[in-house]
């Protein structure tokens, strides 16, 4: 399966990778970009590159935790719900250094303008307790605490092993008046990577743990991000 056209992008909690393929365009339009609870939405009806016979959107979330959700729209050549699948799921857990991203792609018919602009996000569950670290994971590698909150005080985390990081981390950002907060896990301490790696290059303000440190980002409240002026 060809995935076409500038839809696909690195997310935090989605990550994944941009693919523009430059090609004469077709008669099929399409609902075309990204969204998730943090961002909101960017996206665009346009017509698809040649070659385009199906308007198709994928979910991608850590485990069933839709704060984490990232929504893509675009445009493909065929109908493939398990290549679709297996593509995203291994560039978001690339992406986001995890083992637990679950995706779930759907395909418009043949040749039908618009069949993906009626997928909407999953509502974003209510804030839990702060997480604990589990006993059978003290001497297992580092543990942060992963997960999302926005503004309007939806989303989770979770204390979770982290794969292939070193430092667990938070970071507050903000995209028009939506402030959202992350927490996870990087293999360094530099920010302006991580914001461009989670965040689209939203202005952000990073706090890295120590180095192998369990859980350092537990209690970590950032100060609510102020932009700067013009």
């Amino acid at each position: 399966m060809a995935i076409i056209g500038p839809f696909v992008h690195l997310v935090p909690i989605a990550l994944l990778l941009l693919i523009t393929i430059f090609n004469p365009c077709s008669s099929l339009m399409c609902k075309r970009g990204y969204t998730n609870h943090g961002i909101g939405e960017k996206a665009s009806n346009k017509e698809c590159e040649s070659g385009a016979t199906h308007c198709f959107s994928v979910i991608c979330m850590e485990q069933n935790f839709t704060s984490t959700a990232l929504l893509t729209w675009g445009c493909t050549d065929e109908a493939d719900k398990k290549g679709c699948e297996e593509f995203f799921v291994n560039a978001s857990n690339n992406a986001l250094h995890s083992t637990k991203q679950r995706c779930e792609c759907q395909f418009g018919d043949q040749g039908k303008d618009m069949a993906n602009e009626h997928v909407k996000l999953p509502e974003a569950e209510k804030p839990g307790p702060i997480p604990t670290i589990p006993p059978s994971a003290l001497n297992k590698s580092i543990m942060c605490k992963i997960g999302t909150y926005h503004g309007n005080g939806y989303g989770t985390t979770v204390a979770s092993e982290c794969q292939g990081g070193e430092h667990c981390y938070a970071v507050s950002c903000v995209s028009g008046s939506d402030k959202i907060s992350i927490f996870g896990c990087h293999d360094n301490t530099e920010c302006e990577s991580l914001r461009k790696a989670i965040a689209y290059g939203q202005d952000c303000e990073c706090r890295f743990g120590p180095k192998g440190e369990n859980m350092s980002n537990r209690y970590y409240d950032l100060p609510k991000y102020v932009p700067k002026l013009a």
